[in-house]
Order: C-alpha cells, then sequence, then structure tokens
C-alpha cells in the first residue's frame, strides 16, 4: 500500500502557476465530462432542505409549464420568467448557514444574486451579494412534485405569474404557481455518491472533536480532486499529479486557501480516512480552516480530498 500525500497551498502559489492554469482547467473539464452525465433534478426532503444539495449551475423552471427565471446582468434588474434558455436564466446554487442557498451569477467579477426587495417584500431583483436574509432561500420539496423556494427573510414563496413576467414573493398556498424545478445545468458530477457522504460524515465529526466548523461538498472540488485521483490509479502510487488549485482557479472556484489529501491503496473509503488521521500532516488539512472539500475516487483503491475556503 502507498503512503498518504498531503498538499497545501495559498493564494501566493497559484500566481506562480498562472501560465498552466488554462491547460490544467481544460483537462478538468474534459474529466468531469466523463463522469457528468446529464441534468440532475434536485429536490430537496422538506425537513433538511440543503443537506444533500449540490452546489452546481441550475436553471429555475415553474414546475407546470417549464418556463426559466431569468434576469439581465444590469444591478437591480427583475427576475422575469422566459420561454427560452440562456446565460441570463442560468444562476449558480450555493449552501448558506442555517439550511438555506441562494442563486448567484458573477457579472464582470461582481457576485449578484437573485433577492426579494425588502423596500415591497414582494418584487424579486438582481442584486450584488451582500449576505442577506431577503438574499437566501430554504428548499421545500412539494409533495405533488416540484420544490417551494422560500425567502429566508419573510418565509414567503416565490411565486410564477406567467411567461414574461416578473416573479414575486407571496404568502405560501401550495399552488402550482408555487411550484419550481431547479435543473442542473452538466457543470455538477451528479448526486453525492455513498463514498462522499461517508466521507463528509467523518470528517465534519472529527472536525467537532477539534471544535472546528463544519465543511460542506462541492461538487466543482470534487470535480478537481478526480485529476489527481485519475493519475494516482494510473501510477498506482500515492502523490500530487496535478495542480489542483490551479485547475479549482479556473474552474472559477475563487479559493482563499487550498488544502489536497491523497492516498493509494485503501479499498474503503473509512480506510482511506482512517489513515490520513493517523498521518499529523493529513489531519492537519482535515481540521484546518476550511469551509468545503469535494472527494473523488478512481478504480478500488484512488483516493483525493480537496478542500477550499472562498
Amino acid at each position: 500500500m502507498s503512503h498518504p500525500s498531503t498538499r497545501t497551498l495559498r493564494p501566493g502559489a497559484a500566481a506562480r502557476r498562472t501560465r498552466r492554469r488554462t491547460r490544467l482547467a481544460a483537462l478538468a473539464l474534459a474529466v468531469s465530462a466523463l463522469s457528468a452525465g446529464g441534468a440532475t433534478l434536485l429536490a430537496a426532503p422538506a425537513s433538511a432542505a440543503t443537506a444533500g444539495v449540490v452546489e452546481q449551475m441550475v436553471t429555475i423552471q415553474d414546475h407546470q409549464n417549464h418556463h426559466s427565471l431569468a434576469s439581465s446582468d444590469g444591478e437591480g434588474s427583475r427576475i422575469v420568467a422566459r420561454g427560452f434558455q440562456d446565460a441570463s436564466t442560468s444562476f449558480w446554487m450555493s449552501n448558506k448557514p442555517g439550511d438555506r442557498v441562494d442563486f448567484a451569477r458573477s457579472v464582470n467579477g461582481t457576485e449578484r444574486v437573485l433577492e426579494m426587495d425588502t423596500r415591497d417584500g414582494r418584487s424579486t431583483q438582481f442584486v450584488h451579494w451582500w449576505a442577506g436574509a431577503n438574499q437566501q432561500w430554504t428548499l421545500e420539496t412539494a409533495a405533488e412534485g416540484g420544490t417551494y423556494l422560500r425567502n429566508a427573510e419573510n418565509n414567503g414563496c416565490l411565486t410564477y405569474h406567467g411567461v414574461d413576467r416578473e416573479v414575486t414573493v407571496e404568502g405560501c398556498d401550495g399552488s402550482m404557481s408555487q411550484r419550481f424545478d431547479l435543473n442542473g445545468a452538466g457543470t455538477s458530477p451528479g448526486p453525492v455518491t455513498p463514498d462522499q457522504q461517508r466521507f463528509l460524515d467523518r470528517v465534519n465529526a472529527l472536525r467537532a472533536q477539534y471544535g472546528k466548523a463544519p465543511v460542506r461538498l462541492n461538487s466543482t472540488l470534487s470535480q478537481v480532486a478526480k485529476c489527481n485521483a485519475d493519475q494516482m490509479d494510473q501510477r498506482r502510487v500515492s502523490g500530487h499529479f496535478c495542480n489542483s488549485s490551479g485547475i479549482a482557479s479556473g474552474l472559477g472556484y475563487t479559493w482563499r486557501g487550498f488544502g489536497e489529501v491523497a492516498f493509494y491503496g485503501p479499498t474503503t473509503v473509512d480506510a482511506a480516512v482512517d489513515g490520513w488521521i493517523n498521518s499529523p500532516k493529513h489531519l492537519g488539512i482535515m481540521i484546518g480552516d476550511f469551509n468545503e472539500v469535494g472527494l473523488a475516487r478512481t478504480g478500488a483503491a484512488s483516493w483525493n480530498a480537496d478542500f477550499g475556503t472562498r
């Protein structure tokens, strides 16, 4: 069995690798395409809305007519249902504290999100991120199909009023107009695997022992991790054979801190985690100042986990 391997980076390390970023990002996209599959419909359990949400690019469509919510890039643009899909209908869904999510898009380096306008408690708009409760949503599965999007500011439900009309936040009434589908745009590696969930549970239990906040699973980091997992599987040895931090940057993951643990040899996720825990350097990464993680397994015995902070 090969010994586990570790790597930690800070932003200065990424700067030294700028010339290689484009090539390595292309490699990561090619790798992810092998495992991406088709679009994924996300429907979170009503009692634990975001616990299993995989962060990814989504379109938000009304459940009955399949019209997609859209906004122009301008600050304060209204959120309108459209009968087409393009860049204006794509939003990055990210986990936030308190079992919430937000829906964002980067515009010239500025993150803007779908929010309820607090001036009337009803209108919706596309505004720069400032961590307001009105910019965050909880997901609740509708028994009849679809998902309710409840605004964290007033617990009202996002409501569809027809194509080319603005969506609003209204009192939740369980109607068809308040049910939406969150459709993945093919940028995610798919649902959380049993290995990923077990790894996340083990890591967060470990972090709790050291008084550290839990990390959440990030699908982009899982894509990044697959590059090194594939390389170790081919070479049959532990090590760091991909510029993982550069790949992450190339995929739009703007990290402030980055760490990687790698292990070729174990045939179960528990054995891999045990090996990392027994290595001081690996343990340091797993309980380090990170808030997101991605795990990839290639073949029977190649494991790679990438930790990030944004």
